[in-house]
């Protein structure tokens, strides 16, 4: 083992699966007008894996107080946002080109998110390119969305004389059940002496980072379900766990307004792990009370199904919750 993974657990092979909800926000703008990003065939919601690990390194950085590379307007004494030249600056500044080549291991051990989601960069004689060993693939909604423009009045002059505000638009969408399926390859996490608890604090960040994002476009998400499958079998692999589960809504999808209006029916899911369970090391799981789910005729919380299955299967099942609150 490393000699900075010494006492610390290397992270397992594993997948993900996070769920959580939006209400009369905007989960993740366009580029080009802010607007909702939204499959026209299907009618859902689209998230990017990005504004996931913005999430992710916003939390850790600012309220677990974890080194972040990739921090979001940085500026200089000057005011200037920082480039990736800047920001590699400490590390690169006044080296030789050869003494460079060392420096791929010191950024690594000095930040989360590197060691995380990894990163591709050149600046000067230093080029810098690891895959990171946890990836996310774009998250949807469970279902079909309305988007609805709001047409606002912004009285913030633009000009001394200004006397009359302006008018402006944004959309949001009235709700929107989302799930993000994601992978941690053991092997790279190993290249990058990726530790247990780094991956223990990604989780922690993105289940308290979703809801505590209050900006006014972010406003109104709430962490719903976090399942975190543990392998034993390095190869082992189940694949889209976003797709082993299904809403079933008690109105129109377009029309749903709150959580009490659905039941997440985990009973796919729970029967995908069943017949893997021979390739488990143990699940760990954080669901939120007001969040229904069903297993065939059963409905009860996920904490409530998932511990009745692992009893079952003979499977370690890990309240997240439990140790995140002590």
């Amino acid at each position: 083992m490393d000699e900075k993974m010494k006492g610390k657990m290397p992270a397992v092979r594993s997948e993900f699966l996070f769920c959580y909800d939006a209400r009369m926000c905007n989960p993740n703008g366009d580029p080009d007008e802010n607007r909702p990003r939204i499959d026209r065939v299907t009618g859902r919601n689209l998230v990017t894996e990005f504004r996931l690990k913005r999430t992710i390194r916003d939390y850790l950085q600012n309220q677990m107080k974890r080194n972040i590379f990739l921090r979001e307007e940085i500026a200089d004494e000057k005011g200037n946002i920082k480039t990736i030249d800047d920001l590699a600056a400490e590390y690169t500044r006044g080296k030789r080109k050869e003494e460079k080549k060392t420096l791929r291991g010191s950024l690594l051990e000095d930040y989360i998110d590197l060691r995380l989601f990894g990163l591709l960069f050149a600046v000067p004689d230093f080029h810098f390119k690891q895959t990171g060993p946890v990836q996310f693939a774009i998250g949807q909604s469970l279902h079909r969305v309305e988007e609805m423009p709001l047409r606002m009045t912004r009285i913030v002059p633009t000009r001394e004389e200004a006397k009359a505000g302006a008018f402006g638009e944004k959309s949001i969408l009235r709700y929107s059940f989302i799930g993000f399926h994601g992978f941690l390859n053991g092997h790279v996490a190993k290249e990058v002496d990726l530790s247990e608890e780094d991956v223990s604090d990604m989780m922690r960040a993105m289940w308290f980072g979703t809801t505590a994002l209050s900006t006014t476009s972010k406003y109104g998400q709430q962490s719903r379900l976090l399942l975190r499958v543990k392998y034993m079998n390095r190869y082992a692999y189940i694949g889209d766990l976003d797709r082993r589960i299904a809403l079933e809504t008690k109105v129109d999808q377009e029309k749903l307004e709150d959580i009490s209006q659905v039941v997440l029916n985990v009973s796919g899911l729970l029967g995908v792990l069943a017949g893997s369970k021979g390739d488990l090391q143990e699940v760990e799981w954080a669901c939120d009370n007001d969040l229904y789910c069903k297993r065939d005729d059963t409905i009860g919380s996920f904490g409530e199904l998932i511990q009745a299955w692992a009893k079952r299967a003979g499977v370690s099942a890990v309240n997240l919750l439990d140790g995140w609150r002590r």
